[in-house]
């Protein structure tokens, strides 16, 4: 049975490509247009991993993000963000997304060890190189 992988994006063209590619390598897709129908999917479907866009309405990506990784039940799939951030913003999000607590999170890191902040399993540029996605995603689930 091929591994079932969510893709989460706004765009509908941006879905049908990676449906095409996860398809065309052997995987299973399902797709969400925002972060609100992405959480149902995920609850749902329970997939093997999630391509997920940063910048959607109703529900941004890093919001979604941060409510899968902090449910028990959903924490433990992987996520690769899948985003042309910081080609818009020239912010470089695979270095910058999650590493760090705010401010007045710092002293219960310090006490606890835990952070409600961690960095995706993987992070791809769109535009999307096809042989890039599937070796990251490969790498992933291995």
């Amino acid at each position: 049975m091929p591994k079932k992988i969510l893709i989460v994006d706004d765009e509908a063209d941006q879905r049908t490509f990676l449906s095409t590619v996860l398809e065309e390598n052997g995987y299973a897709s399902i797709s969400a247009k925002d972060g609100v129908e992405g959480l149902e999917l995920l609850r749902k479907e329970k997939p093997d991993l999630v391509l997920l866009d940063l910048m959607m309405p109703k529900k941004s990506g890093i919001s979604m993000f941060q409510e899968l990784r902090s449910d028990s039940n959903l924490s433990n799939i992987p996520v690769i963000v899948v985003t042309g951030v910081s080609e818009v913003t020239g912010v470089d999000f695979r270095n910058f997304m999650f590493k760090q607590p705010l401010r007045d999170e710092k002293k219960f890191v310090e006490t606890t060890g835990l952070t409600k902040y961690t960095i995706p399993d993987g992070y791809i540029e769109k535009p999307i190189d096809p042989d890039g996605l599937i070796k990251t995603i490969n790498d992933v689930l291995k």
